[in-house]
C-alpha cells in the first residue's frame, strides 16, 4: 500500500469554534443533539491511520441533512431583524434539503413557507417539502431560474423574506449566515483521518 502524506500539514490548526450565539440558538431547539462520529476502521486501515471518524449527518434536528442548521439560524436571524411584526412568508428555491429545512423551521417558527423548485427535482423531494406545510412552486427551468422567480416572488411581497444560500450582490447577509455554519470545521461532513484516540461526540 502507498501511503500519501502532506508535507505541509499543519498539525498544530485547529478549525475556528462556531459563535456562540449560533451554539446557544441550535442548543435551544427541540431534537438538538451533538453530532454522532462513527468510527471507520476499514477505511483506517487502508489509509494507514490510527483512526477515521466521520459525522453522522442523517438526524439533524430532525431531518435528514445537516441543511437544518444553516436554515434554521438564518430565518431565526432575518426574522429578529425585521422591523414589522406578524406573521411573514420564508421564501427560497431550492433542489431537495434546503428547501425542506426552510418550510420545518418557517412553521416552527409560526410562519408560512413558499418554496420554488427547478426542473428535475424528485418527486419524493418534492413531497417532503409539501409534507411540512409548504406552497411549492415548480418553475420550468433550472435552479437559477428558481433562484430569480423566488427573489421576484419576494421582493414584490412586504410579508416575505428571502432565505437562499446562494448570495449576490446586494444580497450577502442570510446566504453568509448560512454558509457561517459550513465553513466552520464542526460542520464539515468529509471523514477526516484522525490520529490516536478522539471523542465519540463533538459539539453541533
Amino acid at each position: 500500500m502507498t501511503r500519501v502524506t502532506n508535507a505541509a500539514l499543519d498539525r498544530a490548526w485547529r478549525c475556528r469554534p462556531a459563535p456562540s450565539d449560533v451554539l446557544d440558538f441550535h442548543r435551544s431547539l427541540p431534537g438538538y443533539a451533538p453530532t454522532r462520529l462513527a468510527s471507520l476502521p476499514g477505511l483506517a486501515t487502508r489509509s494507514g491511520v490510527a483512526r477515521v471518524l466521520a459525522k453522522d449527518e442523517s438526524n439533524r434536528l430532525g431531518l435528514p441533512a445537516f441543511k437544518a442548521l444553516g436554515a434554521s439560524w438564518a430565518i431565526h436571524r432575518a426574522l429578529r431583524d425585521r422591523v414589522s411584526a406578524g406573521a411573514v412568508t420564508v421564501v427560497t428555491a431550492t433542489d431537495g434539503n434546503h428547501g425542506r429545512a426552510v418550510a420545518r423551521f418557517a412553521r416552527r417558527f409560526g410562519h408560512r413557507a413558499a418554496i420554488f423548485v427547478p426542473d428535475g427535482v424528485p418527486a419524493a423531494a418534492v413531497r417532503a417539502i409539501r409534507d411540512e406545510g409548504a406552497d411549492v412552486t415548480h418553475i420550468a427551468g433550472n435552479y437559477d431560474d428558481a433562484v430569480r422567480a423566488a427573489a421576484v416572488h419576494a421582493a414584490d411581497d412586504d410579508a416575505a423574506v428571502l432565505v437562499q444560500d446562494m448570495a449576490w450582490d446586494g444580497y450577502e447577509d442570510i446566504p453568509g449566515w448560512i454558509d457561517t455554519l459550513i465553513a466552520n470545521g464542526p460542520f464539515n461532513t468529509q471523514p477526516v483521518p484522525v490520529v490516536g484516540q478522539g471523542p465519540e461526540k463533538m459539539p453541533s
